[in-house]
């Protein structure tokens, strides 16, 4: 048997947090902003809701609760620098879109933009916002969703072969998936 070590309890969610992360952009009137979100994950299936988590103090989350809707964006690893970027900047200070010189396209659903450079895309409007401690979590029941065709299989999933999406494993550690295992 293989040796197991002591986690600290800080750490824990690392453990099964090595989902992609995703970008989250929101936008009401002349502002908008883009926020990079490892803590996400499908809720419900009738209706499709998925779920996001935003510490309280997000300036994203100030625009969710304005405008209640959202775009979820799926970023690719060429986008690292530039996700990077928006996690270490306030949208309140910067135009996240002109600084990164990522792309900004309507959505198709909803009075939102969407962050065009990324492959795959999923609207939504808030179903409920819930206090989770230092965060809040943010339903939103999918209005539209849509990929590149080139990533998408036939069997209704993304291949990870032609998409290597972000995995954020903790603090500074990222990767990716590179291969189907089934």
């Amino acid at each position: 048997m293989h040796e197991k070590i002591s986690i600290p309890i800080k750490d824990s969610h690392r453990l099964i947090n090595a989902g992609s992360l995703i970008l989250v952009s929101v936008s009401s009137g002349n502002r908008s902003t883009i926020t990079p979100i490892a803590w996400h994950m499908p809720v419900s299936g009738t209706p499709k809701l998925v779920a996001i988590a935003l510490a309280a103090k997000h300036f994203s989350l100030e625009l969710i609760e304005t405008t209640r809707c959202f775009c979820i964006n799926l970023p690719d690893h060429t986008l690292l620098d530039r996700v990077l970027y928006c996690g270490s900047h306030s949208g309140r200070n910067v135009n996240k879109f002109v600084e990164t010189e990522l792309t900004a396209a309507r959505c198709n659903t909803i009075d939102c933009l969407r962050v065009e450079d990324c492959s795959a895309h999923i609207e939504c409007m808030v179903s409920d916002i819930i206090p989770a401690g230092d965060h809040k979590m943010v339903i939103g029941e999918v209005t539209a969703a849509y990929c590149l065709k080139e990533i998408w299989r036939d069997d209704g999933t993304l291949d990870p072969e032609k998409l290597s999406l972000i995995q954020h494993l903790g603090g500074a550690a990222f990767g990716t998936i590179i291969t189907s295992v089934k």
